[in-house]
């Protein structure tokens, strides 16, 4: 399968708190999401919000961002007024996404490419037949007509035939191609541009089975949660009717598939299902099968490699528990379907990229104790013996915001080991989290001692940096434990 021909970004302000690149890079993995996982994710940000569970996330921010993203769908919306417009794009709906992130992926079309295509189809000389069948079908659409099947079916022909004039023309003339791309993606670029023209060539490719997929479509409603086994002979019999009608169009109906289903790695018993089908008619059952695996792996992979550059940049809290909550569960989901059928091999792929992500993890905590000790500032301790050891400085300044940044990461530490079990690597962060809260623990002792030392100014600033220390690290350390640090700290500041 492939297309004969990077990315588009559009950003909301970023919510309080939060930098704009970061709240971006948020924004735009939210926009990529397919639409199940998406309205999957929105129905938990709304219930966490509900239970007061949501603290520390932009959830406000999250829940509108993909509210755009789900708005087209008609599942979750009202319907909108049916045009020839809205008719040619409907079967590839599952395949849309509001943001696009780095390269342009198979079986993800930019929304943003959409109203650049069909314009197209208004004005361009090579798509003059399709003019006039988009023109018809509004007509009957006006009329009221029922029965809007032919009409459809001659504008998805006759479009495919202009955009195939555009495409060979594209390929062999680098400035048409460079114009083209930027008709399709105006003002935003030569890399978007030739995103836009991979787009409209893989739409060109889809076009002769858009019957093959609105039958899917009104086969498999979205979201459906698994296939019985009924369920995977109805979708192959789908599927090799549009082999056998659209050949190099067959495997997005797998794809489509996926797309629509509660959870996307829940397709993998389709993978087997095809694959082993043993059905001479089907002579790209297997490689056909290979595509939507290789997609299910990419999405994981891309999201364990999101989690790996995210994890060289500064820590932000909110942008990394969103990123591993999501990639954790469609390891285990993977994993868990794999071994359900004994695919050692996937099970095996996703465990690497549960290393990766792990890794990632560990970065983000040692970012995370590195913020918890920008509220711990030490100095030489001075006088005879003890001249060279650290004791708290409770007269040092914080930076600006230091304050927050450490309780967003005493807080995410406090949950790294529940990410640690749901990456399958119970261990891999359990050393740097006891050593951050033995470091808070270790920290709060000192000032104790300050508190009872100190005098006057001095105390009442010991008293200050111990209550910003304990508010701070007050999700990781127990609370009978933090109880008796403060009790200390009350007596040793009434101490003579």
């Amino acid at each position: 399968m492939s297309a004969s021909l990077g990315p588009a970004q559009e950003a909301a302000p970023a919510p309080g708190g939060i930098a704009p690149a970061r709240w971006a890079r948020l924004e735009a993995f939210l926009g990529s999401m397919p639409a199940a996982a998406a309205g999957k994710l929105f129905a938990t940000l709304e219930a966490a919000r509900l239970r007061g569970a949501d603290a520390g996330l932009p959830t406000a921010a999250m829940l509108q961002s993909l509210r755009a993203r789900l708005a087209p769908e008609a599942a979750l919306f009202p319907a909108r007024p049916l045009t020839a417009q809205r008719l040619f794009f409907t079967p590839f709906e599952d395949f849309f996404i509001t943001h696009r992130r780095g390269r342009k992926r198979s079986a993800r079309i930019a929304r943003s490419t959409l109203g650049p295509l069909w314009r197209l189809v208004a004005e361009d000389a090579a798509l003059v037949e399709a003019r006039a069948a988009a023109v018809a079908l509004d007509a009957a659409i006006a009329r009221g007509e029922s029965d809007l099947d032919g009409l459809t079916h001659a504008l998805s022909v006759s479009a495919a035939l202009g955009f195939s004039r555009l495409i060979a023309h594209a390929e062999n003339d680098q400035g048409f191609r460079a114009d083209l791309g930027g008709r399709l993606a105006p003002g935003a670029g030569a890399q978007a541009g030739a995103a836009a023209l991979l787009d409209l060539a893989e739409i060109n490719l889809m076009l002769p089975a858009h019957r093959h997929f609105t039958a899917a479509r009104k086969a498999f409603p979205k979201p459906f949660m698994s296939l019985t086994e009924e369920e995977l002979y109805e979708a192959r019999a789908l599927y090799a009717r549009a082999s056998a009608d659209a050949n190099d169009a067959a495997p997005y109906l797998l794809l489509l598939l996926a797309a629509r289903m509660e959870s996307p790695w829940r397709a993998l018993p389709l993978v087997h299902h095809i694959s082993g089908a043993a059905d001479d008619t089907l002579i790209n059952a297997r490689e056909d099968a290979e595509i939507l695996l290789e997609s299910l792996f990419e999405d994981l992979e891309s999201c364990a490699r999101e989690l790996e550059r995210s994890a060289e940049d500064d820590l932000d809290t909110e942008e990394a528990q969103a990123g591993l909550e999501h990639f954790a569960e469609f390891a285990a989901g993977l994993i868990a379907e794999a071994r359900s059928v004994a695919d050692a091999v996937t099970v095996s792929r996703a465990e690497a990229c549960r290393d990766i992500a792990a890794a990632a993890l560990a970065r983000f905590c040692e970012q995370a104790a590195a913020a918890l000790r920008k509220t711990q500032p030490v100095r030489h301790a001075g006088g005879s013996s003890r001249l060279m050891a650290l004791r708290p400085d409770v007269e040092r300044p914080l930076d600006p915001g230091a304050e927050v940044r450490a309780g967003k990461a005493a807080k995410f530490l406090s949950g790294a080991g529940v990410h640690a079990q749901r990456l399958g690597r119970p261990d891999a962060v359990a050393n740097l989290v006891a050593d951050a809260a033995a470091e808070a623990r270790r920290y709060a002792g000192e000032l104790v001692v300050e508190i009872r030392a100190g005098e006057g100014a001095d105390r009442i600033s010991a008293r200050r940096r111990m209550e910003i220390a304990l508010g701070v690290a007050e999700p990781l350390i127990p609370p009978a434990e933090l109880a008796l640090l403060k009790e200390r700290a009350a007596a040793a500041a009434v101490s003579a």
